[in-house]
């Protein structure tokens, strides 16, 4: 038997893919569902080489893993593009925040080097509130436009958007391109 955890993870994670469907074809769109395993998904953690640094990949158990696609902006640098995400629900969700992963090599502030999407508003130790799966979704397309540059976790990355944002513009859809040409 489900347990209400389980049931509410199932919930968001309806109400996103209503919500994604719900706006297909509209302007406003920012999210699009690819596809979720909501079994344990504790096993299904992918493996490849961005993600082995994870520190994710300890003991969390997972409930759900959700992939899809953001459009942050259809201006530079995104210049409307989507960009493949994933969100891992955890066990302990909502009281506990999913982890979000870009699914593409991305230099961005808030992006480490493994993928995973770095705000304070994620953060279990910060200033998490509990956050339904749109509320994130969309906290990570602002993020995409608009990074939180007091909590940069690439700092590369960070000086450049500070410090020279045409050529950080240009970086970005450059790697955006790349990604969308293979």
């Amino acid at each position: 038997m489900a347990s209400g955890t389980d049931i509410d993870t199932l919930k968001a994670c309806r109400d996103l893919v209503e919500w994604a469907t719900g706006t297909a074809g509209t302007p406003g769109r920012i999210y699009e569902h690819e596809g979720s395993s909501l079994e344990d998904a504790g096993g299904n953690v992918p493996t490849d080489e961005r993600y082995s640094n994870s520190a994710s990949s300890d003991s969390t158990n997972y409930v759900a893993i959700i992939r899809g696609w953001i459009y942050p902006s259809n201006a530079p640098p995104f210049n409307g593009q989507r960009l493949p995400i994933e969100i891992r629900v955890p066990d302990g969700y909502p009281a506990e925040p999913p982890e979000v992963y870009m699914r593409i090599q991305l230099r961005h502030p808030n992006i480490e080097k493994n993928g995973q999407i770095c705000t304070e508003l994620l953060d279990p130790e910060t200033e998490y509130e509990d956050m339904s799966l749109i509320e994130v979704v969309q906290l990570v397309v602002k993020l995409m436009k608009e990074p939180e540059t007091d909590s940069g976790v690439d700092t590369e990355a960070l000086c450049l958007y500070e410090e020279d944002q045409s050529t950080y513009n240009q970086n970005i859809t450059a790697a955006v391109m790349a990604q969308v040409q293979r």
